[in-house]
């Protein structure tokens, strides 16, 4: 992990400066150049006990300096007077001298000892030929796969005249070969193409290697009279070639040339673990991406490798299987590996169920190895800034939805992340993210309803490998209890003296790393109550998970290298309840001296919900330099008008549940780089702000949130506080706020939209969420919005019996969400929505229909339903159909559940709704019903 470390101290480095002013460019170039030559190198270290030992002093003098310089950068911007500061500076000079020397000569001691590696390394090539006859290997079943063999025996049979590359994309094991040979060996491929041929392509390919295997002899020619051969005996003549297991896009550059096209339909099928690799050779064409096996396609092909090769079973032992089939993920290799361990043992139940209890672990300790040796392969390919990324999936639970807004929030303050001209470090983030899906080493869970991946995971198998090289390379650790602190003690206590990441479960684990000089302590789980003094001095990611506290942890204040916190506040406050006594400052406030953590990039300060209280932020929050997302729960600041020594915090990508009452020009001048901003608060927040709201001065902004929160009861802010600062102790408002909805629109409502002109103009999302009760006719104000793209209505947030499109209606929205609001009549035509593609309506139980008009919408392309009436489903059958006869394509509708009036249910159902199976593709909406509710939360 030297690469990372020295990415992490560039980053520091670069963060020093932005807080200091000081010019420590020369530095940074000097480690750019440093890190270059690691890159360049890395890719042959493999095992190679010499560099491993000279990658831990880079990463230790790496991490050490980052320390060190944090610290005394935080002394030069606190600093009091000039000798300070200039003291501060001096050491920071002093430290980088120290460290560049010392890691310059690692470096150097490192690129001897790889020139060394390279003159013992054999000259064999890891390119194997496979002659036709041992194509066929009996070892190797098919299980499932029919439709997809059927379409790819008809691509290559049959189709265009033209030479087309066909490619199979897949994680390693997942049959890709097996596929490919099938294919090859077919009786129809065989009499339909003149010449076959195959060679298998690993990581460190020979180019002369492919074609001597090609051309199936043995020569001394040189390369380029070798590929002319080739050509020559390919021209003319229809051929198939199977290229296996490619690597990279410059392989495939090396060999294409050799493959004429003679306009005779010949095929190449090539076969690869990276998505970029197979667009490429396929010239962009879409691949067959191998899909992992269901649970009939698992349980038969361990059926067929052990029950019916080593005779009868009793029951039991099938019952074991079948769970040891599911717990193999869908993997075919997994399923061998485990078939061979389970034949090796015989008829012993105990053994049986002793590995389904673990079956990922089996397959990774399995004496051969062969399931770790071809996913590593994967691990090891990996460019050197995507091995941190990979390595970093080690922190989340065995079969997590991962969120990916997460770990964008996560890697950037982690250190480890490049950093790209003209891309932000969040756009970075994502990048890395879709370079993992393409080389099949995650895979994405969720898409939320726009379109863009909202979740992915990691196979179990895939999981085990990267778990046991994040522990290898002292990556990432974790704690999982008592019995696991004693038999990985070792391992605990090397991580508690690095600089690593440490993943613990419960609140006793939070303890055992009280002196621990980790720098990301991650604790999943939660709901219990935490008094613990939080000693990590050199702790830069904290997040406490759903864990609570009673008191803001007074210790976070001496964590000064944080970058990223995240904790959960619950006061006790029941006594105030309904009492005329104040509810005293120190309970409810958070420290002025927030602002000392001068690093802090992420921070999240949570709510229990439901919460009847706010927190009362100090206006110092705001003068953190490096704030990048800041969610903070329903609050009030102290005081918000800017003063003269007030930050631009040009930084700041995300600003979440700030409260209404400071939504105003001049506050918003202090953030002009803002990306996302949720408004959020109780109706009195709302009602009291309604003057106030200007959000032209966020150039910047693209998604724009309005949450309405209404508890029954809470303490909020009266109007007679002045300028929105509470200088006065805040009591409990006892009486209830909740009131019924007059949805016949005559009550004023909550909240009333500022002109076109107050809204930015770049805004692409609007989000309103809550009991606003607009009137319908209120959106003609949106609809002016220039870019807007995504509209998110929820919660009645507008209400009335019709809502009529006038005027232009939205002539750029792509995506409209209706969730819970009252509505029966939708008038609309296909010109007010022009570039809509995706409906979603859900619990719209009054609606009557959708537009008919919007079968004349030529992007549409998706219709979601969940408990609406028959009557919208049926709308929306007529909507594709007409789409269908008119323009001959298709969209796709989706219906999950209907709801039934009560008026029209029956005496035998009482119930509101019924399941429908009109959509063969009903789990798939589930799934993307929850990412819609996902998304607008």
């Amino acid at each position: 992990m030297a690469y990372a470390a020295v990415t992490s101290l560039m980053r520091t480095i670069h963060q020093s400066m932005e807080l200091t002013g000081c010019d420590l460019q020369p530095f940074y170039e000097k480690l750019k150049s440093l890190r270059a030559i690691l890159e360049k190198s890395c890719n042959i270290m493999g095992d190679h006990e010499g560099l491993t030992i000279l990658e831990v002093e880079i990463v230790e003098v790496a991490y050490t300096t980052e320390d060190m310089v944090d610290s005394e950068s935080r002394n030069a911007f606190l600093a009091q007077n000039l000798e300070e500061r200039s003291r501060a500076m001096w050491e920071i000079f002093f430290v980088l001298e120290q460290a560049l020397e010392c890691i310059d000569s690692t470096v150097k001691q490192w690129m001897a000892t790889s020139d060394s590696m390279k003159d013992l390394k054999p000259q064999t090539s890891s390119l194997v030929s496979l002659p036709e006859h041992d194509v066929e290997q009996p070892e190797n079943i098919m299980v499932g796969c029919e439709n997809e063999f059927e379409m790819m025996l008809d691509q290559l049979a049959r189709g265009g005249r033209e030479l087309e590359v066909v490619s199979i994309v897949g994680m390693g094991g997942i049959g890709k070969t097996t596929l490919a040979t099938k294919l090859y060996s077919d009786p129809c491929i065989m009499s339909r193409f003149d010449i076959r041929a195959k060679a298998t392509v690993s990581q460190e390919y020979c180019v002369r290697n492919v074609l001597l295997g090609l051309l199936s002899l043995t020569s001394d020619e040189p390369d380029d009279q070798l590929a002319d051969r080739l050509q020559k005996h390919l021209k003319g003549r229809r051929y198939l070639v199977v290229i296996d297991d490619i690597w990279t896009t410059e392989a495939w550059d090396d060999i294409k040339l050799c493959f004429p096209d003679c306009y005779n339909g010949s095929r190449i099928l090539l076969t690869t673990r990276n998505v970029e690799v197979a667009e490429y050779a396929s010239s962009g064409k879409p691949p067959h991406h191998m899909r992992l096996m269901n649970f009939d396609e698992s349980w038969n092909l361990l059926h067929k490798k052990i029950f019916e090769k080593e005779g009868s079973y009793s029951p039991e032992f099938e019952n074991i299987g079948k769970q040891i089939a599911l717990k193999c993920g869908g993997l075919p290799l997994a399923i061998t590996v485990i078939a061979g361990l389970l034949s090796k043992m015989g008829q012993r139940l105990d053994e049986w169920q002793r590995i389904g209890e673990n079956v990922s672990s089996a397959v990774s300790t399995d004496p051969e190895a062969q399931c770790m040796r071809v996913l590593a392969l994967s691990y090891h390919h990996l460019p050197s800034h995507l091995k941190p990324c990979f390595l970093y999936f080690a922190i989340f639970t065995e079969d997590e939805q991962i969120s990916v807004n997460e770990l964008v929030e996560l890697w950037p303050v982690e250190g480890f992340l490049n950093e790209e001209e003209g891309k932000s470090i969040e756009e970075v983030a994502t990048t890395c993210i879709n370079e993992l899906i393409d080389r099949s080493l995650i895979f994405i869970h969720n898409f939320s309803f726009r379109g863009t991946i909202e979740s992915c995971g990691m196979h179990d198998v895939t999981r085990e490998l990267c778990l046991r090289e994040a522990r290898n390379m002292n990556f990432v650790n974790v704690i999982r209890g008592k019995s696991d602190q004693n038999s990985c003690a070792q391992s605990m206590q090397r991580s508690f003296k690095s600089r690593s990441r440490i993943r613990i479960h419960k609140v006793e684990e939070l303890a055992w790393c009280r002196n621990s000089e980790a720098h990301s302590i991650i604790m999943l789980g939660g709901f219990e109550c935490v008094t613990l003094e939080l000693s990590f001095k050199l702790v830069r990611v904290l997040d406490l998970g759903l864990n609570t506290w009673p008191i803001f942890p007074s210790g976070v204040l001496s964590l000064i290298h944080l970058r990223y916190l995240s904790l959960r506040f619950n006061p006790c406050l029941q006594q105030y309840q309904g009492s005329k006594e104040a509810v005293p400052s120190s309970i409810i406030d958070i420290p002025l001296s927030i602002s000392s953590l001068c690093y802090l990039q992420t921070f999240k300060l949570n709510l229990p919900f439901p919460s009847y209280y706010p927190f009362i932020l100090p206006s110092e929050i705001l003068t953190m330099p490096q704030l990048r997302t800041l969610c903070m729960g329903w609050n009030y600041l102290r005081s918000h008008e800017p003063t003269e020594n007030r930050l631009v915090l040009k930084n700041l990508q995300c600003l979440n549940q700030l409260n209404p009452r400071y939504c105003t020009g001049s506050f918003f001048r202090l953030f002009p780089n803002l990306k996302k901003l949720q408004v959020f608060g109780v109706p009195e927040d709302f009602r009291n702000s309604q003057d106030l709201y200007d959000f032209r001065y966020l150039y910047q902004l693209e998604e724009l949130t309005f949450r309405l929160y209404y508890p029954y009861a809470a303490c909020f802010l009266k109007n007679t506080a002045p300028s929105g600062s509470t200088q006065d102790p805040l009591r409990f408002q006892t009486e209830i706020l909740h009131k019924e909805i007059d949805f016949g629109g005559t009550a004023p409502p909550t909240l009333l939209l500022p002109p076109p002109d107050a809204f930015p103009q770049n805004l692409k999302s609007l989000t309103f969420r809550g009991e606003f009760s607009m009137a319908w006719k209120d959106l003609s104000i949106v609809g002016k919005l220039p870019k807007l793209e995504v509209l998110i209505l929820s919660w009645n947030a507008f209400i009335g019996k019709e809502w009529e499109v006038v005027e232009e209606g939205f002539p750029h929205l792509k995506f409209l969400f209706l969730d819970d609001v009252y509505i029966r009549y939708w008038r609309a035509s296909s010109d007010h929505f022009p570039y809509l593609e995706r409906v979603i309506l859900r619990d719209c139980r009054n609606l009557d229909s959708i537009p008919r008009d919007f079968a004349d919408i030529t992007t549409l392309a998706l219709i979601d339903i969940d408990y609406c009436q028959q009557s919208v489903v049926n709308s929306a059958k007529q909507i594709q159909q007409d789409i269908q006869d008119n323009y001959g394509s298709s969209i796709e509708v989706h219906t999950r559940h209907l709801f039934i009036p009560k008026s029209v249910t029956t005496v035998e159902d009482d119930d509101d709704s019924v399941t429908t199976d009109e959509d063969d593709d009903d789990d798939d909406f589930e799934k993307e019903v929850a990412s819609c509710r996902n998304n607008v939360e």
